[in-house]
């Protein structure tokens, strides 16, 4: 085909010389021949590529990547929002713990090595409660400083709010530091309520309350309780 050049009001042909626009190339998007191809392919292959797990090094694979340590004080979690059918959220409850009474917290997992998010969320699902779900939708995330006595640091949750599929607590991971809660399903509201109360308990802690990220799964919630 003839070979166009940009003139204003239109193109204009090499070889010819006259006006017009150029028609629809027989090799358009052909490797090797189109450079379209090099140009729109290469955002898609980069979002496949992020999408995969983070691969270490045989050397790194022992050092918890996304998990706080002296040199790196920086903390990544998965949290989940998990509701029946119900419309209830199932949450870990700790009658007492580390001296504290009554802790009522959401399931929370950190991520290890070659982990996606959705697969730290299932593993912690299992693990944690016993649970299968479908994931609905990503909420945001809570992040602030924890100044832990032995290694203060900085964590940041990402929650995904999730519908139950299947529930067994007698699958439980028993070796998990969760396992000695009581698993309760509770009203969305009546939860609210608690996470608020623990977080004036607790102002030093940003995950004491995690309230908002309930607020935030509520229209979700009523999307699959209305269908």
């Amino acid at each position: 085909m003839a070979e166009m050049i940009s003139i204003p009001g239109g193109l204009k042909a090499k070889k010819t010389g006259k006006s017009g626009y150029s028609p629809a190339c027989g090799n358009e998007w052909v490797w090797g021949i189109c450079e379209k191809p090099k140009i729109i392919f290469f955002p898609i292959i980069f979002l496949i590529l992020a999408s995969f797990p983070l691969f270490a090094s045989e050397n790194e694979q022992s050092t918890p990547f996304f998990q706080a340590r002296e040199k790196q004080p920086y903390h990544l979690s998965i949290g989940a929002i998990l509701f029946d059918q119900n419309g209830y959220i199932a949450c870990h409850h700790f009658k007492e713990i580390l001296g504290h009474k009554d802790i009522y917290i959401l399931m929370r997992e950190s991520m290890e090595n070659n982990e996606t998010p959705l697969m730290t969320l299932h593993r912690g699902l299992k693990e944690e409660f016993g649970a299968t779900a479908y994931p609905i939708a990503f909420l945001g995330c809570l992040s602030g400083y924890l100044p832990d006595v032995r290694l203060p640091f900085e964590k940041t949750t990402l929650y995904i709010a999730c519908q139950l599929i299947n529930w067994n607590p007698e699958n439980r991971d028993a070796e998990d530091p969760e396992a000695c809660s009581t698993i309760e399903w509770l009203e969305p509201d009546a939860l609210i309520a608690l996470m608020e109360k623990q977080g004036v308990r607790f102002q030093h802690r940003i995950d004491a309350d995690e309230s908002e990220m309930i607020k935030r799964a509520l229209p979700y919630i009523q999307q699959v309780n209305d269908k």
